[in-house]
């Protein structure tokens, strides 16, 4: 009885045993459930997949170098911070709100860099434009007197009420098209004859009450098109329009109907890898207006206290390329 008795303890023993095993069985996964979630992907998981993973973990996880969430004004963290698929050498920049624009968006800081060195970086420039643009032009033939070297070797193409849309009108004997070369012709042309690695373009007072926001826009678009078809290889840097005299507004061509162009056209640079240089965000007053200090003419046009403002950003505009500082990026 007592051998049978230990006979059957052993039986129940590897009884359990056996059952015990089973279970641990049943509850381990299969080996195709295993995720790595170190950061490497599993030996079973396909190319494609661990490409997704490592996808998926970088852009829930910015670098070191990316920028910090910025708090909102009750002091929380902000929940949409800066893409970080967008560039190292991007900064993002407020345009405004849904209806004003901001002020004084463009620094004119250079970095250490001279106003000399700053000014030759223009000599490859052209730029382009209406009224506001020959004004540009007369400030810089102006200073030139005193500074031979001012600005480099920038060039103008530019017309008095010329437009974007009128760029894409034939050339004809009353068309607006500007001269290169002793005759009219299409500014993608002229920009590729001269040999412009530069391109800085200003539109649209002439244009918003002829085709409207969009379709000044559009025109713009297929402009910028034109001139990256001849010249693959130049940069495009779009002036934002300039706003407008308090009081001078018209029933379509008013700041409202410019800061929705500026907007559109921030969006156009933002999506083509173009810049946008907001020169007009640093000409405005609270109300958004241009001011009497930089108004000639209780309208649009501008004073030479103004185009010195235009200097100064395009100054820290050339050290921030120079210096590497990063792109502003305008939203």
């Amino acid at each position: 009885m007592r051998l049978s008795f230990m006979k059957l303890n052993k039986i129940i023993a590897v009884l359990l045993a056996c059952l015990l095993a089973l279970g641990l069985f049943a509850c381990k996964k299969p080996d195709d459930s295993v995720i790595d979630i170190g950061g490497s992907a599993s030996p079973n998981q396909t190319d494609a997949s661990a490409t997704q993973q490592g996808s998926a973990a970088d852009s829930a996880t910015p670098d070191s170098g990316s920028s910090t969430s910025a708090p909102t004004s009750d002091g929380t963290p902000d929940v949409n911070p800066i893409p970080t698929e967008a560039p190292a050498n991007e900064v993002i920049v407020s345009l405004g709100n849904e209806t004003t624009p901001a002020r004084n968006t463009m620094p004119t800081e250079t970095y250490g860099v001279s106003n000399a060195e700053c000014e030759s970086w223009f000599s490859d420039a052209v730029f382009i434009g209406d009224s506001i643009t020959i004004g540009w032009k007369n400030y810089n033939n102006r200073m030139l007197e005193k500074n031979p070297e001012f600005f480099g070797n920038t060039r103008f193409l530019c017309e008095g009420s010329y437009g974007v849309g009128h760029a894409l009108e034939p050339i004809s004997d009353s068309s607006l098209h500007p001269v290169y070369g002793g005759e009219q012709c299409y500014i993608w042309d002229a920009v590729k004859k001269m040999g412009a690695k530069k391109v800085f373009i200003l539109f649209g007072l002439n244009d918003i009450s002829i085709w409207g926001v969009q379709g000044t826009a559009d025109n713009y678009a297929e402009v910028i098109s034109n001139i990256r078809r001849e010249s693959p290889e130049t940069e495009i840097y779009v002036i934002s329009a300039m706003y407008m005299f308090k009081g001078s507004e018209r029933e379509k061509l008013n700041n409202k109907n410019i800061y929705a162009l500026n907007k559109l056209l921030a969006e156009m640079c933002r999506e083509n890898g173009y810049e946008f240089v907001n020169i007009a965000s640093n000409l405005i007053d609270e109300g958004g207006f241009l001011p009497q200090e930089y108004c000639s003419d209780n309208y649009v046009h501008q004073t030479y206290s103004a185009y010195a403002v235009w200097a100064d950003i395009l100054r820290s505009l050339a050290a921030r390329h120079i210096t590497g500082q990063g792109k502003l990026v305008f939203e």
